[in-house]
């Protein structure tokens, strides 16, 4: 959980809530890819209480999902400039 949130703290009780969801047969509720700010994501945990599904949804709103940048290599023009004539 410390890749997911930077506060040891709020990362343990991000990974006490997903144990309980876990534990219920859920999804896990903080999800392990992304990224979260600690604020926000405690006020998100400490919000709901024990409701899971509050708990889900504020979460949810919280998730910045950044895809990784596709960098494609631009082929360069053969112009025939490195050919022998």
């Amino acid at each position: 959980m410390l890749r997911v949130v930077s506060d040891r703290e709020v990362a343990r009780e991000a990974a006490r809530v997903n144990l309980s969801a876990l534990l219920l047969g859920q999804p896990r509720v903080v999800p392990s890819e992304g990224r979260f700010i600690a604020g926000p994501l405690r006020d998100a945990l400490t919000r709901a209480g024990e409701d899971l599904g509050v708990i889900r949804r504020a979460v949810s709103r919280l998730l910045e999902r950044t895809s990784p940048a596709i960098e494609r290599l631009r082929v360069p023009v053969d112009r025939g400039l490195g050919r022998g004539r």
